[in-house]
């Protein structure tokens, strides 16, 4: 076991005696209030004074040193042991918050003190050990920042098991390699980052553009039958297909190659083989990976009298195959965005625009390309025929729609209404509502300037980062709380910029390209931007081209900890500091807004 010890600097020990008066409570998330406007007025109010005294005290503890213990095991483990005081004898550990963005790891220790009790003031001194989540990470020097004390760690060689890459193990039974071809499951698929926050089994996929299945074979996802695996001599880098051996998956998606001698072998899906592509349709693979990416090929070396299990391959459909209608089911759809033309767009008369929006299956009915955008009133602007939808889409996913309209030959305004029709011809509108409507509407004048496509680099994207108040005065909830979980005691901020609140100026935000990952911290190679909001809240990235993006807020970043901690997100979503989105070309996206509830 290696040992790297840490303390802090001794000039520094004062300061941070002064506890801060909350903990970043990881509350569970649940949806938000209303969205809150894009340029909110925001002028400064006083912050309400808390009476009583009956409420828990959090803050951060004071650490000394930390020492980073190397496990010499592998894959490698890699724990921190944190030193330090509490002030007293009631105040208490109470969470460990870590985050890891490229090669930083930034842990926060938080304490809880119980109010009215009788305490021993003296310091009281501390041992914490916190593990660090190593496995995976590729060779390099890692630092490590727990409440402002700073160490760091040497991985000599990539902490990756090759069987985690490959998915190929060593297993019993009889001698010979074999795995499944499964149905890696996501409802999403298809589905832009930015108009949803990813199901349980979803990732934005290598692109950033959509959302795709996990590539973890989780219980209940179903075999794929009747697939072609290639079994090839050598290595696949070099392996050729000619004198190879086939094997089809069966019922449950297994496959398997017997009688095979000891050597190194290429086990290869080919999906576009015409039998395979017939079964498969359109979609990814999503394992094995190999440098990030999903593959269609693995590696392996099969040992004398030895038997190679979880040669495996994960497969998306790009749309899932459509259950048969259920009968009494429900056609609904929400709708996400306009695509194209903002309302009220100044069009010379007679030109020709497409009109495109993007709308989600909210309802229990699978759409078929029987589904169709159907006229339903206003101002028909050159067509009132139906346009069938180009692909099936499952409840749970988007689709953008878009129809060829000509802006009529009379100055005015005009408006033209459309709604969803099913396989039946039956129309439905928002939600399901017959009465609800998608609509474009466009203004026609005489002299007016083609619309011509919005130059490069005339997008944006905004909005406003804001206090979002939440307080108990006496056990009773201020206004603009809401309860975690029902019946739970437990409050935050409601995610609505209420006339009360006040804005949160100097605060740090990234602008990455690409979907958000997981965690929300932004890698430094996909970083475009930092900007900081302003005295009324209000932040802006411009010069943007069409595409994915995340905007982000560490609270835990070296700027923003002694702004916001201890305190946690209200909005885009409870616990969220980070919000995806597809801009489009010349699109002005200024309501991307962060609350932020401090948790005293």
């Amino acid at each position: 076991m290696i040992r790297n010890s840490i303390n802090k600097p001794t000039y520094g020990r004062l300061g941070l005696l002064l506890l801060l008066t909350g903990v970043l409570a990881l509350l569970v998330a649940c949806g938000g209030g209303a969205e809150p406007a894009a340029t909110p007025t925001s002028a400064p109010t006083a912050t309400p004074t808390i009476a009583g005294s009956n409420e828990p005290t959090r803050g951060q503890a004071v650490v000394n040193a930390i020492d980073i213990l190397i496990m010499e095991s592998f894959p490698v483990q890699v724990s921190v042991m944190a030193r330090g005081d509490l002030p007293d004898s009631c105040t208490q550990i109470d969470e460990i918050i870590t985050q890891q963005a490229d090669n930083t790891f930034r842990v926060a220790v938080t304490t809880l003190r119980q109010p009215d009790q009788i305490c021993t003031q003296a310091l009281v001194p501390f041992e914490q050990s916190i593990s660090l989540d190593v496995a995976g990470l590729p060779a390099g020097t890692y630092d490590v920042v727990v409440n402002g004390v700073t160490g760091s760690f040497t991985l000599e060689v990539d902490n990756v098991p090759v069987d985690d890459t490959t998915g190929a193990g060593a297993g019993g039974g009889p001698p010979g390699i074999s795995g499944f071809v499964w149905h890696d499951l996501c409802p999403q698929t298809g589905t832009a980052p930015g108009d949803a926050a990813p199901d349980e089994g979803c990732i934005p996929s290598a692109a950033g553009d959509t959302l795709q299945a996990d590539g973890e074979m989780a219980a209940g996802e179903p075999g794929i039958p009747g697939v072609t695996v290639r079994l090839l001599a050598g290595d696949c880098t070099t392996a050729a297909e000619g004198d190879e051996l086939a094997a089809t998956t069966d019922e449950s998606g297994a496959f398997r190659f017997e009688d095979i001698s000891a050597d190194t072998y290429c086990v290869f899906l080919d999906t576009a083989d015409a039998d395979n592509a017939a079964i498969l349709g359109e979609g990814v693979l999503t394992f094995p990976v190999s440098n990030g990416v999903a593959t269609n090929s693995i590696t392996v070396t099969l040992d004398e009298g030895a038997a190679l299990t979880d040669v495996n391959f994960g497969f998306d459909f790009r749309f899932l195959p459509v259950p048969e209608t259920v009968e009494n089911c429900t056609n609904s759809f929400e709708f996400v965005q306009d695509l194209t033309v903002p309302d009220d767009t100044v069009f010379p008369p007679g030109e020709t625009f497409e009109a495109g929006w993007r709308l989600r299956n909210n309802g229990t009915c699978p759409w078929t390309t029987d589904y169709a955008v159907a006229f339903i009133g206003g101002d028909a602007m050159g067509i009132t025929t139906t346009v069938p939808l180009e692909s099936a889409v499952t409840p749970g996913q988007t689709e953008d729609v878009s129809i060829f309209l000509t802006a009529p030959e009379t100055p005015g305004t005009y408006r033209s209404n459309w709604q969803l029709a099913d396989a039946a011809g039956t129309v439905f509108g928002i939600n399901g509502a017959i009465e609800d409507a998608f609509w474009v509407q466009i203004v026609v004048e005489e002299g007016a300037a083609p619309v011509g496509t919005p130059s490069p680099g005339s997008a944006s994207i905004g909005g406003v980062v804001w206090e979002d108040l939440c307080f108990l005065t006496n056990g009773t909830a201020s206004r603009g709380c809401v309860e975690t979980e029902e019946g739970s005691g437990f409050y935050r901020g409601n995610g609505v910029f209420d006339d009360n609140e006040s804005a949160l100026a100097g605060i740090t935000l990234v602008l990455g390209q690409g979907a958000c990952p997981p965690g929300g911290i932004i890698e430094t190679a996909n970083r475009l931007a930092t900007t900081l909001s302003g005295e009324d809240g209000l932040y802006v990235f411009e010069g943007l081209d069409a595409g994915i993006y995340c905007v982000s807020i560490d609270a835990l970043s070296p700027e923003n900890v002694d702004l916001l901690i201890p305190g946690n997100w209200t909005w885009p979503a409870p616990g969220t500091g980070r919000s995806g989105l597809r801009l489009a070309a010349g699109q002005q996206r200024l309501d991307v807004d962060f609350g932020w509830d401090f948790q005293d």
